[in-house]
């Protein structure tokens, strides 16, 4: 019962953590904030399993930079996927030669479908913010 209770305040702490990284206008780097800060939230309080699972939950939850009305624009315009090789992660700057499909509704971001994933790109520099993972697309 004390382990559940500790997850359970642990999650909270992490979640609004993340939730103040997000209202940043720093939120470019929330993902990384929120991975370390999480890392060592769970670190803390859960020992080595606990840093992984926390720098993950922080990760995810303070990369966000999209809208939930953006992701599910992508969800339900899907594209062909395109082949890159190599890892993409947050920053990684997309080629000319790949095919970034606006958003209604929202000018600063495009997405395109790679590797069963949806990966959002900030059209200014074509740099990657932001993979909300695999993502089920309407056919």
């Amino acid at each position: 019962m004390k382990k559940l209770i500790l997850t359970s305040l642990s999650v909270l702490i992490l979640t609004a953590g993340a939730a103040s990284a997000q209202s940043d206008a720093g939120a470019a780097v929330g993902g990384t904030a929120g991975g370390v800060s999480g890392a060592v939230a769970g670190g803390l309080i859960f020992g080595p399993i606990g840093a992984v699972i926390g720098g993950f939950t922080g990760a995810v939850l303070g990369a966000t930079v999209v809208s939930d009305a953006s992701v599910e624009y992508a969800r339900l315009h899907p594209t062909e996927p395109v082949v890159i090789e190599g890892n993409i992660d947050a920053g990684y700057v997309v080629p000319d030669t790949v095919e970034l499909h606006v958003i209604e509704g929202d000018p600063d971001h495009a997405y395109f479908y790679t590797n069963d994933r949806v990966y959002f790109v900030e059209l200014k520099g074509r740099t990657v913010v932001y993979s909300p993972g695999t993502v089920v697309a309407v056919k």
